[in-house]
């Protein structure tokens, strides 16, 4: 088990880590103390911990380049989603990669540990304000039958519903913009389901996108 000095100087090693490689699962937040390891079941993985934030920053905050926040994300979703890569039933080259080395308990840990974070949200420059007054209420009131509100699924203010509806207040724009066409690739693959993610996605235009991405990088988790 490491000692909190070999925590800390690991953290100090990884500062200077580019970000360039950023994908699927850790983020920033360099004001974040000694990431509070010693008080989750995560103490014991700060190696595992260590290939996170090579990615995505100290504390799960997320990226202004798109690495997406798990910070206070409900721990039962990370787990599950870190389980799909692992299964390969969740695309993504480099998070398969890092899952397929993970066990059972170690995700457990890791996704613990995530979602006790509380950092403030990524540096990024600031939306325009159109975009986030349109953000705003296509997440609250939606737009139109085909387009439900955001919150519908995510809950009040975007804080997540669970482990099915994570968290997605503070995300960084360009990660919920990637996503947001991602889900919409994936739609002229195959009908998604009535009512899916997938589904809602394949009928937003790309100024709907920009709008919700610029509300959600700008509200706290």
């Amino acid at each position: 088990m490491m000692s909190s000095r070999s925590i800390n100087m690991l953290r100090d090693a990884l500062r200077p880590l580019s970000v360039a490689a950023l994908l699927s699962f850790a983020s920033t937040c360099p004001a974040q103390s000694a990431v509070n390891a010693q008080d989750t079941a995560g103490e014991a993985n700060a190696p595992s911990i260590a290939s996170c934030v090579a990615c995505h920053g100290a504390s799960g905050a997320g990226t202004a380049t798109g690495g997406p926040r798990l910070a206070g994300k409900d721990p039962d979703y990370l787990a599950h989603a870190l389980s799909m890569f692992k299964a390969d039933t969740r695309a993504s080259a480099v998070m398969q990669g890092v899952a397929h080395n993970l066990s059972d308990s170690e995700i457990r840990e890791l996704s613990i540990f995530f979602s006790r974070q509380d950092p403030p949200l990524a540096e990024a420059t600031p939306p325009q304000q159109n975009l986030v007054v349109a953000g705003k209420r296509l997440a609250q009131m939606g737009a139109g039958s085909d387009i439900p509100a955001c919150f519908s699924c995510h809950a009040a203010g975007g804080k997540g519903n669970g482990a099915r509806f994570p968290g997605i207040a503070g995300e960084p724009a360009a990660f919920v913009v990637a996503r947001l066409h991602e889900f919409q690739a994936r739609a002229k693959g195959k009908t998604p389901a009535p009512g899916s993610m997938t589904a809602v996605a394949a009928t937003l235009n790309d100024a709907q996108i920009e709008a919700a991405a610029a509300y959600l990088s700008v509200i706290q988790p």
